[in-house]
């Protein structure tokens, strides 16, 4: 079985992680790592000073630029404007974005998609307001929250900083915090039917990418991070196997697809002991696959520990649902016998697909580090 030495969805100290990001680096090292993409949180729950952070990964791509690829990036969430990300080269009050901070791309081959330099053409997409994370090379397009009905999030990405949690305009439901939480505001606004309250998790998550423009989709069916708890517990709200669940989650899929954006398998919260199965569940990956879709496996790392728990098990997952291949987020073709510091990286040529330039894909709303756009590679699992 070829070995993934490759990680883009990680947490450090920064924001909810457990190790600095140094320490995440040397970690990599020792394991053979050849890429590691840092995505520190930008939601409304988590607040990170981002200008310590790009700081720290700057400095860090420069230390480390002779013995791993690393890239700088955010894990953004659907409630706010994504005013960092590709093509989002509007205007505020403060004038143009410098051009430093904008970030060339492919956008979304979908229907209503802008061209870059426009403002996005998503409903009530704003044309200012803070950068959340200026210069990010690429971003993860994720939902945690879900906006209660009637919310004007539903309608207008809200301006970075804002519906904060505790702050007297939230109006947002947490999937992912709190579980007592969760069931208090299911009840208040859904009548405790978790049914109504995923649908309208997966109509918020059908937007990510015309919202966020993002490089990838993380963790798609987040809405069952609690499932797997006991009932005791306030777990096992949802029959993940039942149409009633399933059909909104194929139908935020199908719409998201077109946008050419590879879902992550997250091995995250499997990896933590929360659930049983990863993300996204065995259906709806299957599912993927049938619609054409692509895929890219991450772990969700909030511990050094597990930059690549998971992984075997997200393979094996991703070959029965009919992949052949992952997809590495390369700054160029990752060739079989690259080096560094002399020492042959521990991937072999039977690892990628093909390692030259017509296996690459321009990847969307990304921007390497110095210019130039990011590239998905094919390796086969």
């Amino acid at each position: 079985m070829n070995e993934l030495k490759a990680n883009y969805h990680t947490h450090t100290t920064f924001c909810d992680g457990s190790d600095t990001a140094e320490a995440v680096v040397q970690e990599a090292l020792r394991r053979g790592f050849t890429h590691l993409g840092f995505s520190g949180h930008m939601d409304p729950g988590v607040s990170m000073d981002y200008d310590a952070y790009a700081q720290e990964i700057c400095r860090l791509q420069a230390v480390y630029r002779d013995r791993i690829n690393i890239l700088r990036g955010a894990e953004l969430d659907n409630v706010y404007e994504p005013s960092c990300v590709a093509g989002a080269e509007v205007r505020g009050s403060a004038g143009a974005v410098p051009s430093t901070l904008r970030i060339n791309s492919v956008l979304p081959d979908a229907p209503g998609a802008s061209v870059a330099g426009e403002v996005f053409g998503v409903p009530g997409a704003r044309s200012g307001d803070d950068f959340a994370a200026p210069g990010a090379e690429y971003t993860i397009g994720s939902t945690h929250f879900v906006p209660v009905p009637g919310s004007s999030v539903w309608s207008a990405p809200a301006a970075f900083g804002t519906h904060r949690e505790g702050s007297e305009n939230w109006d947002l439901i947490g999937v992912d915090g709190d579980i007592g939480l969760l069931h208090d505001q299911c009840r208040q606004y859904y009548g405790g039917d978790f049914y109504a309250l995923s649908a309208d998790y997966y109509r918020f998550e059908a937007m990510v990418a015309a919202r966020l423009h993002p490089t990838l989709i993380g963790h798609f069916d987040l809405i069952t991070r609690f499932n797997d708890l006991s009932r005791a517990d306030g777990g096992h709200f949802l029959d993940e196997t039942s149409e009633r669940y399933l059909l909104p989650a194929r139908r935020a899929m199908e719409a998201l697809v077109p946008y050419g954006l590879p879902f992550e398998i997250n091995c995250g919260a499997v990896n933590r002991g929360r659930k049983k199965e990863l993300y996204p569940r065995p259906e709806l990956l299957r599912h993927l696959h049938a619609l054409g879709g692509e895929i890219v496996i991450s772990a969700d790392a909030h511990q050094k520990e597990l930059l690549d728990g998971g992984f075997e098990e997200a393979m094996e997952l991703a070959r029965w649902a009919g992949f052949t291949h992952t997809n590495l987020l390369v700054r160029e073709p990752v060739q079989a016998s690259t080096k560094f510091h002399g020492e042959a990286e521990t991937q072999n040529a039977a690892v990628l697909m093909d390692s030259s330039a017509s296996s690459l894909r321009p990847a969307k709303n990304t921007q390497a580090d110095g210019g130039g756009t990011l590239y998905w590679q094919p390796m086969a699992i």
